[in-house]
């Protein structure tokens, strides 16, 4: 019985540790696809390791955006709105990469395309920033070194918020197009009306008197016109007078 307790609790034991091993596995799995570090991020785990495009500015956003976070000096300085700006942006850009990866073979490179470039410009914002509030000698330098990093993150919110506001115009008119063609495509025809035909009369069946044919009316003779008013005779001559009696 002893033994057999103790092997019962060998085997929970390695079961229990594999578990544990495994949810740690996973999360670090999670943390390591997340662009800014706590904030899940639309991309799929896949693109941990992908090779694809997508995946490849997928991983240089977290690795940019990380850097910056492990800085010391952004936290000594109190460079939490530098921050914030830099977290907002990746994960702008990368929400635009998730959406890219979705579209067809024949666009994709297409819209990945300016996306590469802003990733670029916000590596090259953040190693500047990094460069130079580290090196920075005095309070002077370090403003300006603040100040032109600032101008560059806006920069670029403000090109990339252009860009998704024409992809948002031009979705918004395909959307259009699209509901034209399928209400076109889906109305009912247009039903005919009816079109009416006089009744046939059906032929005798043998051996019944055919029915009577009612024939067309005669149309009225015309009234005829009256007779003219005839002229009244002449009166008549009077009479001779009587012959005289002899003398």
């Amino acid at each position: 019985m002893i033994i057999t307790a103790l092997l019962v609790l060998a085997v929970a034991a390695v079961v229990g540790f594999g578990v544990a091993l495994a949810v740690r596995s996973k999360r670090e799995f999670s943390e390591q696809n997340q662009v800014v570090p706590g904030r899940p991020s639309p991309a799929p785990a896949s693109w941990a390791g992908a090779h694809s495009r997508e995946a490849k500015l997928h991983r240089r956003l977290g690795d940019a955006v990380r850097g910056a976070h492990e800085n010391p000096r952004f936290v000594e300085l109190g460079l939490a709105a530098q921050m914030q700006a830099i977290d907002a942006e990746a994960m702008a850009i990368d929400e635009r990469l998730v959406a890219a990866a979705a579209l067809p073979a024949a666009h994709r490179d297409a819209a990945i395309d300016p996306l590469e470039a802003n990733v670029d410009q916000l590596e090259a914002a953040i190693v500047e920033m990094v460069t130079s509030i580290s090196v920075a000698d005095s309070k002077q330098q370090l403003e300006q070194a603040v100040s032109a990093a600032d101008l560059k993150l806006q920069a670029l919110a403000e090109a990339r918020a252009e860009v998704e506001l024409i992809d948002r115009q031009v979705a918004g008119t395909d959307d259009v197009v699209r509901e034209v063609v399928e209400r076109t495509q889906t109305s009912p025809p247009q039903a005919s009306p009816p079109q009416t035909s006089p009744p046939q009369a059906s032929p005798p069946q043998s051996g019944q008197p055919a029915p009577p044919t009612a024939s067309p009316p005669v149309p009225p003779a015309p009234p005829s016109s009256p007779a003219p008013p005839s002229s009244p005779a002449p009166p008549a001559p009077p009479a001779p007078p009587p012959p005289a009696p002899p003398s």
